[in-house]
């Protein structure tokens, strides 16, 4: 029921739209989000489903069914269509494994932040944990999985503005 509740995106400093999973063909206004009623129960193709289960896809054009079997795979260009049209710079989410914790896609529009290392003990993932400073600038805190040790290494990376 908790999760039912929560929030599904935010918006950082006017201009970063973050959410667990990635965009969707039926959102045209970040008003939309707003007027997300909870709680909710995403059980059916929606608005909701896709801010959960949508994924970017390298070397598509717009929207394609998602390979998970819910949503929808986003191309590079529909992201920045989407960002031209919302006034945002970028979109921050979650919902996949890369291997370096972080990683960028469709121009640095979007960035996949994934912050469990060694993920379900099957892959050899970093973790990471994105920082936005006051004037929108990203940095990365690596967190490398060190096998047998409980610490975990903290590299911090500045990749300038998003």
């Amino acid at each position: 029921d908790t999760f039912q509740c929560m929030p599904l995106t935010a918006l950082v400093g006017e201009r970063i739209l973050c959410m667990h999973g990635g965009i969707s063909p039926q959102l045209k206004s970040l008003q939309q989000l707003r007027e997300i009623k909870r709680p909710v129960d995403i059980t059916s193709p929606s608005l909701e489903m896709d801010l959960l289960w949508a994924d970017p896809v390298i070397g598509i054009s717009g929207f394609q069914m998602n390979m998970r079997g819910a949503s929808f795979g986003f191309g590079a260009d529909i992201l920045a269509a989407l960002c031209k049209e919302l006034n945002i710079d970028m979109v921050a989410r979650a919902h996949q494994v890369v291997q370096d914790g972080y990683e960028f896609f469709g121009g640095r529009k979007c960035v996949t932040i994934f912050s469990a290392p060694h993920y379900c003990g099957q892959f050899d993932n970093a973790a990471a944990v994105m920082s936005v400073d006051q004037n929108l600038l990203c940095s990365f805190q690596i967190l490398r999985p060190t096998i047998g040790r409980a610490t975990a290494r903290i590299i911090p990376t500045s990749m300038g503005k998003c």
